[in-house]
């Protein structure tokens, strides 16, 4: 078991290093004495929004596929990222003009949480069950409401003043080029609240991952545990989302490949390669996105493409097993 741990934490190791290469290339590359500060300056917020967006999807995607005992499902199935469109095209397109204070960026990001958080506690009955038809029914109202908010969206979208939907685009699709300092450190106190209230519980997820049944004969409080984890999952999708747009569908990538480099059931080993995989995968993308096609795409894009094809892959490797 030692050696198993050790053969982990080399592989972190190496999974770190690589990341802090990737870091060190993110923040030095084109850079010379004139132009140092302006660049570092502007890099530094991106790679502090780069990490956080990098702990929330990670951390959310692992207990939602642990407590939805499935490798092929994010929390986008719940309907947040749709919920997250409906909210930033409805507030710009009626409340700007009579409520002015939603379109102020801290109230927006904040309204965005609260809403999030409410859609998914509206689900949590759901939950209450780990059997395949629970799960079956979860996605397909997640899918559900998806299309509903999407529609809404959509005819608002249409009826809008061309002039105004360009605006509103900057803020539909992920993007770390317009980070809100501001925003940035409200963003870290509550991951840092979040984190504080779970970092010690990882062995329940162990447990949890082991299966509705064998999670309750083993003394857990199952409901109560899913009720909770479901609060800390849209907490940290929504912060994330709120703060650079939607890329949740990178955790379906990311958690998986962790899954296949560390045979292991440790959450804490899982969380942390999530973590460090979506860092690299993001730098990665952002700098896709700057110096390869000019600001032309949004990282977004590039994500869903990519996380679209290894879903696929996902599902002939289990049609083959199957």
């Amino acid at each position: 078991m030692n050696t198993k741990h050790k053969h982990i934490e080399h592989k972190l190791s190496i999974l770190f290093l690589v990341m802090l290469i990737f870091i060190g290339v993110f923040l030095m590359l084109g850079v010379n004495l004139s132009n140092f500060r302006f660049l570092i300056g502007l890099r530094i917020p991106k790679l502090f929004g780069i990490i956080l967006s990098g702990i929330c999807i990670s951390v959310s995607t692992l207990i939602f596929q642990t407590i939805t005992n499935s490798r092929i499902l994010t929390p986008s199935v719940m309907g947040l990222d749709a919920m997250y469109v409906f909210l930033q095209t409805a507030i710009f397109f009626i409340f700007h003009k009579f409520i002015p204070i939603l379109s102020d960026d801290i109230v927006k990001f904040f309204l965005t949480i609260v809403a999030m958080v409410f859609i998914t506690s509206s689900l949590q009955k759901l939950f209450s069950g780990n059997s395949k038809g629970k799960i079956l029914y979860m996605v397909l109202i997640g899918m559900v409401t998806g299309t509903f908010l999407d529609s809404l969206s959509n005819s608002m979208q249409v009826i809008m003043d061309p002039n105004e939907f360009l605006i509103l685009q900057s803020s539909l699709f992920a993007s770390y080029n317009t980070i809100n300092i501001y925003l940035l450190i409200i963003a870290y106190i509550i991951l840092g609240v979040v984190i504080y209230f779970i970092i010690g519980e990882h062995n329940q997820l162990d447990v949890l991952s082991l299966g509705h049944d064998q999670a309750i004969n083993l003394g857990l409080d199952y409901n109560r545990i899913l009720k909770k984890y479901l609060v800390v999952i849209s907490i940290l999708v929504s912060i994330s989302t709120a703060l650079v747009g939607p890329i949740t569908f990178l955790g379906l990538l990311t958690v998986n490949i962790a899954k296949e480099l560390f045979s292991t059931y440790k959450h804490i080993y899982l969380s942390i390669a999530g973590i460090v995989l979506n860092i690299i995968f993001l730098i990665f993308g952002q700098l896709l996105v700057e110096k390869v096609f000019n600001n032309s795409i949004s990282i977004g894009t590039i994500i869903n493409f990519v996380g679209g094809i290894y879903l696929l892959n996902i599902l002939l490797k289990e049609r083959k097993i199957a």
